[in-house]
C-alpha cells in the first residue's frame, strides 16, 4: 500500500495541531487500539472532536480525504513514518546541515572555488 510505505506528500492543514498530536503519540507497540488511545488523548488536550480532530490527522498521515480505517493504518505506517508525516518541516530542518563558517558566521568558500580579490 502506497499509503503505508510509499513516498507521499502529507497535507498539512494546521502544523501547530499536528505538532501537539505528535507529542501525544501512544507508547509502542502499536496495535488496533492505539488509534483510539491516541485520538482520545488529542481530544482531551485540544478540545477538538469529530471532523476537526480526525480530518487533519488523516490528511497528514495518508494525504487523502478518505481511505481505510485509521486504527488499521496507524500500526502499519509505524512510528517513524507517522512522525515524519506529522512534522515534515522538522524533518527538512534536521536534514539541513550547516556548512563550516568562520567566527563571524560567514561560510568558508567551498573547495575548488576561487576567491576574488577584494
Amino acid at each position: 500500500l502506497k499509503i503505508v510505505e510509499g513516498p507521499m506528500a502529507p497535507v498539512i492543514e494546521d502544523a501547530a495541531f499536528l505538532k501537539q498530536a505528535a507529542d501525544l503519540l501512544p507508547p509502542l507497540p502499536w496495535d488496533e487500539e492505539s488509534w483510539g488511545e491516541w485520538s482520545a488523548a488529542i481530544k482531551q488536550a485540544t478540545g477538538r472532536k469529530g471532523r476537526e480532530l480526525f480530518h487533519p490527522l488523516r490528511l497528514a498521515l495518508t494525504g487523502r480525504e478518505q481511505g481505510p480505517e485509521m486504527k488499521l493504518l496507524l500500526p502499519l505506517i509505524g512510528p517513524k513514518r507517522v512522525r515524519e508525516r506529522l512534522l515534515p518541516q522538522e524533518l527538512v530542518a534536521s536534514r539541513r546541515k550547516p556548512g563550516p563558517s568562520d567566527r563571524r558566521g560567514q561560510p568558508f568558500p567551498r573547495s575548488g572555488s576561487r576567491l576574488s580579490p577584494g
